[in-house]
């Protein structure tokens, strides 16, 4: 049931990755549109990865290796958002607003799931 979640969620994101980009190419041209879909890109892959990697293992099952599986998910997420980060900004040359805005909107989605209730989430009240 998480796992139809997650994808769930990562298409969520997708979409509100793409709607900011075209915002951003509205607004600041192309390379605004481009640096707000690879900032939001960034933030999906990492998080897409996480929820994999922690969902690999039932945690009915096997406390401790769930445990495990999100502790290394979430420091394996860190670190490839730093790394993907400092090869768009280095290599890449996006512009820092746009970028930041693409990668800050994906939390959008999360919010929603946690208000509305999104099935593998907690309804917040």
């Amino acid at each position: 049931m998480l796992q139809p979640a997650a994808f769930r969620l990562a298409g969520g994101q997708v979409a509100l990755v793409l709607v900011v980009a075209v915002i951003a190419s509205w607004l600041g041209g192309r390379g605004a549109g481009v640096a707000a879909a690879i900032g939001g890109s960034i933030g999906i892959i990492a998080g897409l990865y996480q929820a994999l990697r922690m969902f690999r293992i039932d945690a009915g099952k096997d406390p401790e290796a769930f445990m495990r599986g999100l502790y290394i998910g979430e420091a394996v997420k860190i670190l490839l958002t730093v790394a993907l980060m400092i090869a768009a900004i280095r290599g890449l040359n996006v512009e820092m607003l746009p970028f930041m805005i693409g990668y800050i909107s994906i939390y959008i989605v999360y919010w929603v799931a946690l208000k509305t209730g999104l099935p593998g989430t907690t309804k917040l009240s």
